[in-house]
């Protein structure tokens, strides 16, 4: 296990190093507000929503039915559907529109104070396509491969909630016919803040940095993310009495 965590660390260290090296064409400062839900209907089985907004940038709301593994590293596998809509470049008005079916599996585990979480998350793309300012009723298809990890550090001694420092790293790769290459990276999204959970609820308060590559050449454009995120959890199971 110890060696498995400093061969992901080195990876992280070595994708981000190469990426971050690349030349910079545009960067912007923005504010990313997030609502992401898990409720319980059975003892193996939950409903998974989401919604992300991040003004004149995009809107996705995301919802699935998720299996959770009574394991050592209480996975789960998540089957589900998106859509979002993506904001016109400045000067044009029509949004874009995208379909998307999407599965993840996640695992964590922790020592000590540490709390370790990984997700693998693949999606199918359905993007619409906009020909001089005007939606066509046609699609572009592609897939995506994400992989996230993240570490969370626990203060000690806590009465009530519980405070905490979280670091992460998520890599995401674009792939398919209509992609450059066939396969060639999408964005790299590096974050840091802290988040305090009390009872069913955690909030986090984060600072991204995501580094996103042209779909034409080596380039990158950089966004600044202050990000708001808030977590809810519901037990939608009937009590006993």
């Amino acid at each position: 296990m110890k060696f498995l965590k400093i061969s992901i660390n080195i990876l992280f260290f070595s994708v981000s190093m190469a990426i971050y090296s690349q030349q910079i064409t545009a960067e912007n400062q923005q504010i990313w507000v997030g609502y992401i839900t898990q409720s319980k209907i059975s003892e193996p089985i939950s409903i998974w929503n989401d919604f992300h907004w991040v003004p004149e940038s995009f809107f996705i709301a995301r919802t699935g039915l998720t299996l959770h593994v009574n394991n050592a590293l209480k996975t789960t596998s998540t089957l589900g559907y998106a859509h979002a809509w993506f904001y016109p470049p400045p000067g044009n008005k029509t949004f874009r529109p995208e379909h998307r079916v999407w599965g993840q599996t996640t695992f964590s585990h922790q020592i000590e104070s540490f709390r370790f979480f990984h997700r693998i998350r693949y999606e199918a793309r359905f993007r619409g396509v906009i020909t001089e300012d005007y939606l066509q009723n046609e699609f572009n298809f592609n897939y995506r491969f994400r992989y996230l990890f993240q570490t969370r550090y626990f203060f000690k001694n806590q009465q009530k909630g519980q405070l905490f420092i979280i670091a992460s790293d998520e890599i995401l790769f674009n792939a398919g016919h209509e992609i450059k290459d066939g396969f060639r990276l999408d964005q790299n999204r590096i974050s840091l803040g802290m988040g305090y959970q009390i009872k069913n609820v955690t909030f986090q308060l984060a600072y991204m940095n995501q580094l996103i590559e042209s779909n034409t050449d080596f380039s990158f454009r950089m966004n600044h993310n202050i990000q708001f995120l808030v977590f809810h959890n519901f037990d939608l199971r009937k009590k006993t009495q």
